[in-house]
């Protein structure tokens, strides 16, 4: 099958991350990629694997790009056109059937705050596309349980959606425990000192605040650790560096900008914490897991869902109890038990979450579109 994607940009995203993997790993279908946006780290990255990207260079606002888009999706002739994210859903589902493709798909991706916070744009085109979802789409594929309770209720259709989560591949996401004692020499610090960490960019949906409170709570018993924060605007960051230094804590925690490679970070951690108040189905917490690190959760998105019984999960905004669930996590650093956590840990990940799993879901919810009179 022909397969056309159309998603509204390919910057560093969740959603542009997946529509690469499925595109680099999926080799029984002929994928193509329309971008409504100018390039983007994965437009190169895509380039590379050889798929066909169009970057339409658009904005909400480009009624002649519109009409392109159109035209271009004609001459493609896909099988299917996949659509990701709401304005690709509004706008591209509505070009692709006045080009005569009726086999339509959405993929979802937003979460519940994230909706509550959106620009009025994007709320009005989400109550839109709830009435749209009885017209246009074959399936709706969404990538979060909680998101698809949260969609049911803002009056998407509710036959229409088909739950797949992300999928991860364990051959590149490798343990290596000599990353970790390299960076315990390079910055001088003890064996037994837990390495925390927490990979997320600077935003206030990511709560780093709270998690500098509860890290500062639990240096008031005295007890040691170092913890790595790890993503874009996090490095040099103002707000940041004052509230460490307002807590005292300079000499417990490391700004880092974003990586490239999120292994050599992984390695390096005992544990991870996720802290944010909105999440949908948080890559970074499996990526974790996956390289046998246990996680500290707040419970939002589906991260309660991807830990399981193999980490932690606490409510959003809670410093207090976040303090005292990560000091208990710090306890059982190196323990038999721990040692169990972090083995069951990627064992959950290789057997709920995989990228072969999510690649014949996938293939599955095509071939049944595709087949559908």
């Amino acid at each position: 099958m022909k397969i056309v994607h159309i998603v509204t940009g390919l910057g560093d995203g969740g959603a542009e991350h997946t529509l690469f993997k499925i595109c680099k790993y999926d080799i029984k279908n002929k994928h193509i990629v329309i971008s409504f946006k100018k390039y983007g780290k994965y437009f190169s990255l895509l380039n590379k694997l050889g798929i066909e990207v169009y970057c339409l260079n658009a904005n909400f606002f480009s009624i002649h790009k519109f009409f392109f888009l159109i035209k271009l999706l004609q001459s493609l002739k896909p099988d299917i056109v996949q659509t990701w994210l709401v304005h690709a859903d509004f706008i591209g589902s509505i070009a692709a059937r006045l080009a005569g493709i009726k086999k339509i798909l959405w993929n979802v991706r937003y979460s519940n705050i994230e909706i509550d916070k959106s620009k009025l744009t994007t709320i009005l085109i989400i109550k839109i596309l709830a009435k749209l979802s009885y017209i246009l789409p074959e399936k709706i594929i969404i990538v979060s349980k909680k998101a698809k309770k949260i969609y049911e209720s803002k009056g998407y259709d509710k036959k229409k959606f088909k739950f797949i989560p992300n999928g991860y591949d364990l051959s590149t996401l490798k343990v290596s425990k000599s990353r970790k004692i390299y960076f315990q020499k390079r910055i001088k610090i003890k064996k037994r000192t837990p390495i925390i960490g927490y990979v997320a960019r600077y935003d206030p949906i990511k709560d780093h605040l709270s998690l500098l409170n509860a890290l500062s709570l639990i240096r008031l018993k005295d007890k040691d650790f170092f913890c790595i924060l790890v993503g874009s605007n996090i490095n040099k960051n103002k707000i940041l560096i004052n509230e460490i230094k307002k807590l005292k804590l300079e000499n417990y925690i490391s700004l880092l900008g974003p990586v490239n490679n999120v292994s050599n970070i992984m390695n390096l951690l005992d544990i991870h914490v996720q802290s944010s108040t909105s999440e949908g189905f948080p890559n970074v917490v499996a990526e974790a897991m996956a390289h046998k690190t246990p996680c500290v959760v707040t419970n939002v998105g589906d991260s309660s869902y991807i830990v399981g019984q193999t980490g932690w999960v606490v409510p959003a905004n809670n410093s207090a109890k976040l303090a005292k669930v990560i000091e208990i996590a710090f306890n059982e650093v190196g323990t038999k038990n721990w040692n169990k956590k972090c083995n069951s840990a990627r064992i959950r990940i290789k057997q709920n979450f995989s990228l072969s799993k999510m690649i014949k879901s996938y293939n599955k919810v095509w071939i049944n579109v595709y087949k559908k009179k």
